[in-house]
């Protein structure tokens, strides 16, 4: 199991700009996620993935260089160092 202390979580909402095919582009995105191993879970609004900061930044740069030229977009990102993953042992429960 990862150590509680270099875990980190990164919620993450996508929005395309200037298309009404919103959900392809998001589909993308969730497949980058998805492809990508890490524990994430998907809500309707975003997608909260657990990390550490090096895994977080590698998938942030991905979505970006793979969505960069198919659609003007913004994404919100929020990192927190607080994974919200221990165990009552004090380890992670990722």
């Amino acid at each position: 199991m990862p150590d509680v202390e270099k875990m980190s979580c990164a919620q993450i909402s996508f929005a395309p700009l200037g298309t009404e095919d919103i959900e392809s582009a998001v589909s993308e995105v969730l497949e980058i996620i998805e492809s990508s191993g890490m524990k994430h879970e998907t809500g309707a609004m975003s997608t909260i993935i657990w990390g550490t900061p090096g895994d977080l930044s590698a998938i942030i740069e991905k979505i970006q260089t793979r969505m960069n030229g198919k659609t003007k977009y913004i994404m919100d990102i929020r990192i927190s160092n607080t994974c919200g993953c221990a165990k009552e042992d004090g380890k992670c429960g990722i």
